[in-house]
């Protein structure tokens, strides 16, 4: 499975190697709140639905403890139980539906009964839920449509796009779009001819949203639906004065096995993009970030033919400051016997 991520470069999150510690995390006084403090944005989406969905989750609802229903008797609490036992019962059927889904890709027996009948009744489950007023209204909604998609519903997917344009009424702090296009994007090489083109047409348009985090996560999940459109709307964002998108950009690109982004990427192969963006804001890419950025940018241009010359990689294994950068340049030299 390739994976190839960097986190959002978040000014809120602190930098684990600062000396402020937990003093500098984020709800310390002065410390401006963000909702993306602790995501993790994939810049090359994998397939992973089953760590995604469940992070999903655990964002929207936490962990709570209880007995497990089924999973029709927890449809059932999703839509007249309360609040307690509709958050419990989405996350126990989450739970159902991707252990069926994991057990069916291994070619065992899934722990719980989820065949081709159970998809009407989550269709009727999500059909029955009124209008959305409040922002509490929404997750509920949001994880029976992820639900749908993965289960091969086109309705799901149509419904996850219309979330991603979700008033800030009923998403404030933008996290509800921003798992919606994340699902969409990673449903990406499971769905329908037309569902992709839809999820494709969606993620390209939150290209322009004033959201960054959401923008990231477009960027992200178009690497996982490949299309002329695609590709031309990743190098439009080769050209975002924001490192992040275009890094993002030019990973996603890379992962499309497009070198349109080569150039980015040996711009942020080089460690001065970062400290120019610290010095303007300290909180910014911290070291971990920076070295992770770094070492997925020589990855994607050795994957691309585009790998730095001998000089350079040699440069980069004896004399570049972090050792991570360094032990991937040697690596790459030892595979080209030099």
């Amino acid at each position: 499975m390739t994976e190839i991520e960097i986190r959002d470069p978040d000014p809120s999150e602190p930098d684990p190697s600062s000396t402020g510690g937990a003093a500098g995390a984020a709800g310390a006084p002065g410390t401006p709140e963000s909702p993306y403090k602790n995501l993790l944005v994939p810049l090359v989406v994998v397939p992973a639905l089953i760590v995604m969905v469940l992070v999903l989750v655990f964002v929207l609802f936490g962990t709570i403890a209880g007995k497990e229903s089924s999973p029709r008797e927890n449809l059932e609490k999703l839509l007249a139980g309360g609040a307690n036992e509709r958050q419990q019962a989405a996350f126990s059927l989450v739970g159902q539906v991707l252990n069926s889904r994991q057990a069916e890709a291994a070619g065992g027996a899934p722990t719980w009964d989820i065949d081709p009948s159970f998809l009407p009744d989550v269709r009727a489950a999500r059909a029955q839920i009124g209008r959305l007023e409040r922002p509490e209204d929404v997750p509920i909604p949001l994880v029976l449509s992820s639900l749908l998609a993965q289960l091969g519903d086109p309705e799901g997917v149509a419904q996850l796009a219309e979330m991603t344009a979700l008033s800030d009424d009923l998403d404030p702090e933008g996290k509800h779009r921003m798992y919606a296009a994340w699902t969409l994007g990673a449903l990406g090489p499971e769905l329908g001819e037309g569902e992709r083109a839809l999820a494709g047409r969606t993620l390209i348009g939150l290209l322009d949203s004033a959201d960054p985090g959401l923008v990231l996560v477009a960027v992200a999940g178009l690497q996982n639906l490949p299309a002329p459109e695609t590709s031309a709307a990743l190098q439009r964002m080769l050209a975002s004065g924001v490192l992040e998108q275009r890094a993002s950009a030019a990973l996603s690109l890379a992962h499309l096995g497009d070198a349109a982004g080569v150039p980015v990427l040996t711009e942020v192969l080089a460690p001065e993009p970062y400290a120019a963006e610290r010095a303007l804001d300290e909180r910014k890419w911290p070291a971990a970030r920076v070295s992770e950025s770094r070492r997925k940018a020589l990855q994607a241009l050795i994957d691309l033919a585009h790998a730095p010359s001998p000089q350079d990689l040699r440069r980069l294994a004896e004399e570049d400051p972090d050792p991570l950068v360094r032990a991937a340049a040697r690596e790459e030299l030892a595979r080209k016997g030099g």
